[in-house]
């Protein structure tokens, strides 16, 4: 019996983990984004460009930028997971053929 509950308590304390990880990852994320939105007020703000399409093609230069970072991570964790998850089919030993 004392396995059983062993086993247990490793996994709650690695599903534990796993979701101290996801809690960073949501905080970094929140940071990262809130960062961008900073810096895209700061243009819209600012006075340094005289022609307002440059202040859009920054901001949107911003955007894209970060749209694609955070889409690139989403696919580096799904394959991540795919990996992990990802079983070894292990195929039947046979006999040698004699010839």
């Amino acid at each position: 019996m004392r396995g059983k509950h062993t086993d247990e308590a490793q996994k709650i304390k690695q599903l534990e983990e796993t979701i101290k990880l996801s809690d960073k990852e949501i905080k970094d994320i929140k940071f990262s984004v809130s960062d961008i939105l900073l810096q895209i007020r700061t243009l819209n703000e600012s006075n340094d460009y005289g022609d307002p399409s440059q202040r859009k093609r920054k901001i949107s230069e911003l955007c894209t930028e970060t749209r694609y970072q955070l889409l690139v991570d989403e696919i580096d964790n799904f394959y991540k997971k795919e990996k992990q998850q990802a079983k070894i089919i292990e195929l039947p030993n046979t006999a040698k053929v004699n010839k």
